[in-house]
C-alpha cells in the first residue's frame, strides 16, 4: 500500500487520460453512430447497403484487432498517428458501429402511424424528427446507448498494448518502477486497486442510466397525465403536438 500511494500520483494521471480517452471517444462514436444510423434508415438502396456494410465489417473485427490496424497500417498511407489517436480512431469506429444499431432500433420502435399523423398536421420532416420521432426514442435508446460507454470504458484498456499511458498502462509502470526500486509489488493489490476504479466508474455510469430511464417515464406519465381525455386517444407526443398547434 505504501508503493502505492507514493505512486498515486502516476495512477490518477493514467484515471485522466483514460477519462479523456472515454469522452472523446464518446464524441466521435456518437456523431458518427448517427450518420451511420441514418444511413442504415435511407431510402437509396446503394447508400443503405455501404451503410450496412461498414456497421457490419466494424461490429464484427475484433476491436484489439481494429486498434493495431490503424495504428500499424494508417502509416502506409500517409497517416501518422499516435498511440492516443490511433486508439481514438479505433474504438470511435467499433463504437459508431454499435452505437448505430441502437439509434436505429430506438428510431424503429417509434410506431410508423406517428410519422404519418405528423405528416398529416402539416410538420416538416426535420420537425417530425425532432418534435415526435426523437423525444420517443430516447427512452429505448438511453439504456443501451449507455451500456455501451460502460463497454468504451473498459475498451480504452487496449491503449495499453500500443503505448497510450491510460489507467492500464500506468499500472504496469508502477508495477515495473516497484520491481526496480523496491524488490516487488503485489499484482493483486495493484491490479485490484484498477479493477475497482473501473467498477467504480461503470457502477456510476449505470446508477446514471438507471436515474434517466426513471426520470423520461415520470416525464412521460406526467404528459400524459396532464394531455385533456380528448386528446388522449392519440399517442402522447402527437398530442402534444395538437394542443401546442390549436
Amino acid at each position: 500500500m505504501r508503493i502505492l500511494l507514493a505512486n498515486h500520483e502516476v495512477l490518477l494521471q493514467g484515471l485522466t487520460m483514460t477519462l479523456a480517452l472515454t469522452l472523446c471517444v464518446l464524441v466521435i462514436a456518437t456523431v458518427f453512430a448517427a450518420l451511420l444510423a441514418a444511413g442504415l434508415m435511407a431510402r437509396h438502396p446503394v447508400l443503405r447497403r455501404l451503410a450496412q456494410v461498414i456497421s457490419e465489417v466494424m461490429r464484427d473485427i475484433p476491436l484489439f484487432v481494429t486498434v493495431m490496424m490503424v495504428y500499424f497500417v494508417a502509416p502506409s498511407f500517409g497517416i501518422g498517428l499516435d498511440p492516443f489517436g490511433a486508439t481514438l480512431v479505433g474504438l470511435g469506429a467499433w463504437g459508431a458501429a454499435n452505437g448505430s444499431t441502437i439509434i436505429r432500433a430506438g428510431i424503429l420502435a417509434v410506431p410508423a402511424g406517428q410519422r404519418e399523423a405528423s405528416a398529416a398536421l402539416g410538420l416538416r420532416p426535420w420537425q417530425v424528427l425532432r418534435l415526435v420521432i426523437l423525444p420517443q426514442a430516447l427512452r429505448p435508446i438511453l439504456p443501451p446507448y449507455l451500456g455501451l460507454t460502460t463497454q468504451l470504458v473498459q475498451a480504452t484498456s487496449v491503449g495499453a498494448l500500443i503505448g497510450v499511458r491510460e489507467l492500464l498502462r500506468t499500472g504496469q509502470i508502477v508495477m515495473e518502477r516497484a520491481t526496480v526500486m523496491e524488490g516487488g509489488l503485489s499484482p493483486f493489490l495493484l491490479y485490484g486497486v484498477i479493477l475497482l476504479i473501473y467498477f467504480a466508474i461503470c457502477s456510476a455510469l449505470s446508477a446514471l442510466s438507471r436515474r434517466l430511464e426513471r426520470r423520461l417515464g415520470r416525464h412521460e406519465n406526467h404528459t400524459m397525465a396532464a394531455t385533456p381525455q380528448a386528446e388522449t386517444s392519440q399517442p402522447g407526443a402527437l398530442a402534444r403536438l395538437r394542443i401546442a398547434r390549436s
